[in-house]
């Protein structure tokens, strides 16, 4: 009889798809998308397995309409098991995992192990006679000595670049078949020529702006930095370090080495990892204007989409990019990064196989949570030694990455891109930074009624209100938290931007949300103390563009109520310590920066949840046990459940939330709607409930309908007994 994989409405299945044809289209697939790390028998016998339990008549019925459920993947799992050698099961663990997700080993009922030994298989399935087995796979890649200590993390790496490589595949072609006209629109692009032509735009960009900009000292230091950027891009893939301080051009700079970088080795791509959603999409827009939007893929949760029908297609080709980054750029989040690389699910997988043999940039390099550090740091070991890839770390506050004396997974020799950043940060200072001890919110404010334009960041967003309202009703006064939503932001901030060019009085109060890459320049900075990454990049915000006559002056100041979150207390307390045993030396220089790093790393807090540990357990075990479901789950770098309240305070806002009431596809109506969310946390959204300030529509959408709760100067407000009193709320 014929087997089928895939079916339509037609009943005589003249037009169905053969699941021998099926099973050669997703192995010729897979195959060619696990030879780019050299395991391309591996995508192929996957490919050749994945559905090989469809060949049953049971199977068959399913297709035909039958209601009764055909598990199709185990006899697959089994045959790779017990046919491709002796890690053949690391082939069953992609088969098995292709549509629900990659399981834990072991021998509880619903995990890989004992579903290979006791999951009933259909007694009348086929072994279709085209279709031939994998034998003795060979392992992908030789682990030299120094690599046998990771032996175990690196094959359950593999394993979740080859079962991304697999659902890809499989997702692919059945897209190809199911939805063709969806498949027709998907951007395919033509590496060594696409990067090639995006490195001559930039050629184009760079040799402009040199044409345009003044010999100024400033210019001609990042003129010196992008050369050296564009030499060193020809040497071989590895780790590179590009350490400049806020003003060097690093942006730009770090895409010249990237393309540079990628067209001289061959390579795939450039991902952009970005910590901060809050510049993300200003990075993003400078690399789309340069190198043109379609080419760059933004993959965020705060992208803005449009309603213009010029826009509709670019989302939609957007949309299907962003599932398997099917891009020559791809800027991103450190969340989206590096979560997918621990992730389970095939949708959040797929696009693994494209990360091989690409520049990865890595920009606020020291923003990677401390205790997801050791299994961030194995991941990027393996993008380099084993797929390819050259990592560039990005930043002007360097981490000590390779410090091996307490980072047991550190980088091996990073190559810093800069020849002399000592002189660098020496000819482009525009600060001194003074510690002026501790100060009362009072003391705080009197001190910045005195300036006409500055900064002041603090901690916590209780402090930043409270400071608020302290200068409330002077000319000029703002405040910027994640309170308020992300196009409320964005607008507070271009008022800013407007006054500090036109000199006008801008007193700005804010949380670490500015602190990375925002677009600010005052004369004048307060930060509450905190760690000196975090200094540095409040520093950042001052006389960024090196106008003033004198240097700008940042003041760091002990708050009157610390914050009391572990995180911010240790890193404080760790700059304290940095500071004191280098007295003498500049506060934010290159070499108290990498002090302060070596303090902060812990060796018994770079793997708080045991996540490297558990992927490569000692002695590792023949069975191959890994808790791909249990690691997937834990590896959270936003630990705490945040909720998402929908603001609709503007007209648009509260046009998609009508449409979210009717539409059967709330998907894309609530991207658009993270324009106007704020993220609570949990008991923040009880107390929003208990003062019945929301609607939750459809159990599942948080719609904030007290508006009075939401103020135009602070954004949301969740002060128990305040705004929160239940007598005194309008309904």
């Amino acid at each position: 009889m014929d087997f089928y994989a895939h079916s339509t409405d037609s009943t005589d299945k003249a037009d169905w798809q053969l699941l021998e044809v099926h099973l050669r289209n997703v192995a010729g697939l897979a195959e060619g998308f696990a030879a780019v790390f050299g395991a391309g028998d591996w995508g192929r016998g996957a490919g050749l397995l994945h559905d090989a339990g469809k060949a049953t008549r049971a199977f068959q019925s399913r297709l035909e309409g039958s209601p009764e459920r055909v598990d199709h993947k185990t006899f697959g799992a089994r045959l790779a098991n017990e046919n491709a050698g002796q890690l053949g099961l690391l082939l069953a663990y992609a088969v098995a995992g292709h549509h629900g997700g990659l399981t834990d080993g072991g021998e509880q009922e619903t995990e890989l192990h004992h579903n290979l030994k006791y999951a009933k298989i259909p007694q009348d399935v086929v072994q279709l006679p085209e279709i031939e087995l994998p034998r003795e796979l060979l392992p992908p890649f030789k682990l030299t000595k120094k690599e046998t200590d990771r032996a175990g993390f690196s094959l359950s790496f593999f394993t979740r670049m080859l079962f991304s490589c697999l659902v890809d595949a499989d997702f692919l072609d059945t897209e190809a078949f199911c939805q063709p006209e969806k498949a027709e629109v998907r951007p395919v692009f033509s590496r060594s020529e696409k990067l090639t032509d995006l490195k001559n735009k930039l050629d184009v960009h760079l040799s402009q702006l040199s044409k345009n900009a003044d010999l100024s000292p400033v210019n001609i230091l990042r003129r010196d930095i992008l050369a050296q950027s564009r030499r060193k891009a020809k040497h071989f893939p590895q780790v590179f370090s590009l350490t400049v301080p806020t003003g060097g051009g690093k942006t730009l700079s770090s895409m010249a080495f990237a393309l540079d970088h990628a067209v001289t080795h061959n390579l795939s791509r450039v991902i952009y990892a970005i910590p901060f959603t809050s510049i993300i999409e200003q990075n993003a827009k400078i690399f789309q204007d340069i190198l043109g939007r379609d080419e760059v893929l933004e993959h965020h949760c705060n992208f803005k989409e449009s309603d213009d029908l010029e826009d509709v297609a670019y989302n939609s080709r957007r949309g299907l990019a962003t599932e398997n980054w099917d891009a020559p750029v791809v800027v991103t989040t450190n969340v989206q990064f590096f979560e997918s690389l621990f992730h389970n699910k095939p949708s959040r997988c797929r696009k693994l196989h494209n990360i091989a043999r690409s520049v990865i940039i890595l920009d606020e390099a020291q923003a990677i949570p401390t205790e997801y550090m050791e299994p961030c740091l194995a991941a990027l070991r393996e993008l380099v030694e084993h797929y390819g890839c050259t990592i560039v770390l990005c930043t002007a506050t360097q981490p000590a990455l390779d410090d091996k004396s307490s980072l047991r997974m550190a980088l091996p020799k990073i190559e810093e891109i800069v020849d002399d950043s000592k002189h660098l940060y020496e000819a482009l200072q525009r600060t001194t930074v003074s510690f002026v001890g501790k100060l009362t919110d009072d003391e705080l404010a009197v001190r910045l009624e005195e300036e006409n334009q500055v900064l002041s960041i603090v901690s916590t967003k209780p402090q930043a209100r409270a400071l608020f309202e302290l200068l409330q009703g002077h000319d000029g006064v703002f405040h910027l938290s994640t309170n308020m939503y992300p196009q409320h932001r964005r607008r507070v901030l271009d008022e800013i931007r407007t006054r500090l060019k036109q000199n006008k009085t801008c007193r700005v109060i804010s949380t670490s949300l500015v602190e990375a890459g925002v677009d600010l320049d005052f004369p004048v900075v307060y930060r509450a103390m905190a760690g000196l990454d975090s200094i540095a990049q409040a520093a950042g915000r001052c006389n960024r563009e090196g106008k003033l006559t004198a240097l700008g002056k940042v003041y760091v100041f002990e708050p009157e109520k610390p914050a009391r979150m572990p995180w911010v207390k240790r890193c404080a307390s760790r700059a304290n310590e940095a500071l004191r045993s280098m007295p003498d030396v500049d506060p934010i220089g290159l070499a108290v920066m990498r002090r302060y790093f070596e303090l902060l790393y812990d060796v018994q807090e770079m793997d708080k949840k045991q996540i490297f540990t558990r992927l490569n357990p000692k002695p590792l075990r023949k069975d191959l046990i890994f808790p791909f479901r249990d690691v997937a789950q834990d590896f959270n770098f936003i630990e705490d459940e945040s909720i998402g309240v929908i603001i609709p305070k503007e007209p648009d806002a509260e046009k998609l939330v009508q449409e979210l009431r009717y539409t059967p596809y709330p998907r894309s109506v609530l991207r658009k709607l993270q324009q106007y969310t704020v993220a609570v946390r949990s008991h923040e959204f009880k107390l929003l409930q208990a003062a019945g300030a929301l609607e939750v529509l459809d159990e599942q959408f948080p719609i904030l309908r007290n508006l009075s709760a939401y103020r135009d100067d602070v954004g949301l407000c969740i002060d128990k007994g305040e705004v929160w009193n239940p007598e005194d709320m309008i309904a």
